[in-house]
């Protein structure tokens, strides 16, 4: 019953937020009749999949277009499964066995009893979040001068939902460049928010409430966030440091913790050295923690290999994080999306340079940015054909909901063999 149930919850997923994006696309091209097809497609998938690719600036599609945009963030922020569950909540009926199995299967850490506090969680931590956002955003927009009382409160909003969900899209006609620091701080204290994950937030509540220990998981996602953030902070202003180049510490910090999938940009990427660029790439492909509004391999996925890497370097037999024995299948389908993860951008960016005029590291760096969800984009002195475009959608879907269902999948399959076989030894060096 269990894979019958995985197997629902993958094609669910799956048709929900390919409606999204083809009711988004139909509504871009009524709302903005300059708009076609393909460019609609490809700014409703960035939407809903909380990318941020932009083949037309969202400053262009006025009121109606932006109103339709920032729908589809909030809808694919949250999750069109985790949504429904919520509404449902909301409405006073509570989940079938079916249902309750479906959102468990997302996260193994979580018994069927706390899933649906998990659901009402997501559901009240994103409107808390953003609320917040919005009335620390809406003064500073104020003050900024040169905008109406109405655009600053839209622009509060749009900044507050978009932050938050990591979507990484702008109304503002330059985006962030230019924008004021407090501005900036609250942006990024948004999306480091919406990167945590539902899983620690709620893991947090439980423990504080109850007075226990937090869960390894929620320590390791804690512990590898702030150490990405700050090593990716030095990185990139050493870097630039050592370029002739340099950069505030405030821009370094921004944009180290925006290429964990929120997309926003404060830097001239083109302008940056290759050290940071580089830096850049792995960020990006690290990405955000389960259950967030993040993309990318997953934080948790890159400390289990480096623990399994670290444990094979001592001649361990298994993997131990915070007095915890991992079960190697974990470590083994961290190892599993990382290859997946590593090939699908290989081989992405000789497709992508094959479709398109464009450099090699160009190629390399949108489509790391497409399926990691991030949204930072490097400026291509061609423009990028159509089927370049054909190609960054699927990418985007495949990065924020294929990995999801692939992940089920992989769950769907756990079994144990009842055949043992004799072992055989095999030369890796």
């Amino acid at each position: 019953m269990k894979i019958s149930v995985v197997k629902t919850s993958q094609l669910y997923f799956l048709l929900s937020f390919a409606g999204m994006i083809l009711a988004g696309t139909g509504l871009l091209h009524f709302c903005c009749t300059a708009l076609n097809w393909i460019d609609a497609g490809f700014t409703a998938t960035s939407a809903v999949c909380v990318t941020g690719l932009e083949t037309v600036r969202i400053a262009d599609l006025g009121w109606a277009g932006q109103l339709v945009v920032l729908l589809l963030i909030q809808a694919g922020g949250i999750g069109i499964m985790t949504l429904t569950t919520s509404i449902i909540l909301m409405m006073g009926h509570r989940l079938s066995y079916g249902g309750v199995l479906i959102m468990s299967n997302i996260s193994d850490r979580f018994s069927r009893q706390g899933t649906e506090g998990l659901a009402r969680m997501v559901f009240y931590y994103t409107l808390l979040c953003e609320g917040i956002g919005f009335l620390l955003l809406l003064p500073l927009f104020l003050l900024g001068g040169g905008i109406t009382p109405v655009q600053a409160v839209w622009y509060a909003l749009f900044h507050a939902v978009s932050a938050f969900c990591n979507a990484g899209l702008s109304p503002l006609p330059a985006g962030l460049e230019g924008i004021s620091g407090a501005i900036r701080f609250v942006i990024a204290f948004l999306f480091i928010l919406g990167g945590l994950g539902v899983y620690v937030v709620y893991d947090i509540v439980t423990s504080c409430r109850n007075r226990l220990q937090l869960h390894a998981q929620t320590r390791l996602i804690l512990a590898w966030s702030a150490g990405l953030l700050l090593a990716g902070s030095a990185a990139l202003w050493l870097l630039q440091f050592n370029s002739g180049r340099p950069v505030s510490l405030l821009d370094a910090f921004f944009q180290s913790a925006a290429c964990r999938t929120a997309g926003f940009r404060v830097l001239e990427l083109d302008k940056l050295c290759a050290g940071s660029m580089t830096v850049m790439v792995v960020l990006m492909l690290i990405g955000a923690a389960p259950g967030s509004t993040g993309g990318g391999m997953k934080v948790t996925t890159f400390a289990l290999a480096v623990a399994g890497l670290y444990s094979s370097f001592k001649g361990a037999s298994g993997v131990i994080l915070y007095k915890r024995t991992v079960p190697p299948e974990n470590v083994l389908k961290a190892f599993v999306v990382l290859v997946t993860y590593l090939l699908l951008t290989a081989f992405g960016s000789i497709l992508l340079a094959s479709l398109t005029p464009c450099s090699m590291h160009w190629a390399l760096f949108e489509t790391a940015s497409a399926l990691a969800t991030v949204g930072l984009a490097l400026d291509n002195p061609e423009a990028i054909t159509a089927g370049a475009k054909v190609m960054l959608i699927v990418f985007m879907f495949l990065g924020r909901v294929g990995f999801f269902t692939f992940f089920l999948f992989l769950l769907g399959r756990s079994r144990r063999s009842r055949l043992v076989y004799p072992e055989e030894r095999i030369v890796v060096n």
